[in-house]
């Protein structure tokens, strides 16, 4: 996207000088919240920066496309996806904060992904079995439930503290 941007600046001028610059400002974004974000290794923070340099650089190339003539709900869905990355850019902390293990008197609750959780009963758990990355529940009525620990940040933490969760509750390993 740089050198595009270098090569439209000494074609342009006006509007498109100026689509041109950001092409490049763009880049140089994308490049540098990259370098900040491998050397300063944040699992969590308030926004994400690569992901808002993304944002900005695709809007930039959906600028671009919405020169030429189009229909109307082309031009619409050219800007979805940056609006896209712009939300979830700003709301990285807050979707971070959606997923969590929980215990309580009731039962055992993981939310691992945005919209789906997984909610499990105490008199409902015959056995447990810590496989790998997997929570494996072996369930009264013999059925099974997997709760995969994969994409959690802290893995041997969360599977030291689930399996603590569930033997303190009398379920056995």
């Amino acid at each position: 996207m740089i050198s595009a941007g270098t090569d439209h600046v000494s074609h342009e001028h006006g509007a498109a000088l100026a689509l041109a610059i950001a092409e490049i400002v763009a880049g140089v974004l994308l490049i540098f919240s990259i370098a900040r974000e491998r050397l300063h290794k944040r699992h969590h923070g308030g926004i994400a920066w690569v992901e808002l340099a993304g944002a900005a650089m695709v809007f930039v190339e959906a600028t671009e496309k919405s020169r030429q003539p189009h229909h109307v709900s082309f031009i619409i869905l050219t800007f979805v996806q940056p609006m896209m990355l712009f939300m979830f850019a700003i709301f990285d902390a807050q979707i971070a904060a959606a997923r969590y293990l929980k215990a309580d008197g009731n039962g055992f609750e993981a939310r691992l992904r945005l919209l789906f959780r997984r909610k499990i009963a105490w008199e409902n758990v015959r056995d447990v079995h810590i496989v790998g990355n997997k929570v494996e529940i072996d369930l009264t009525g013999g059925g099974k439930r997997t709760i995969n620990l994969r994409d959690v940040v802290d893995r041997e933490t969360a599977l030291r503290w689930t399996e603590e969760q569930f033997r303190r509750r009398l379920v056995t390993e």
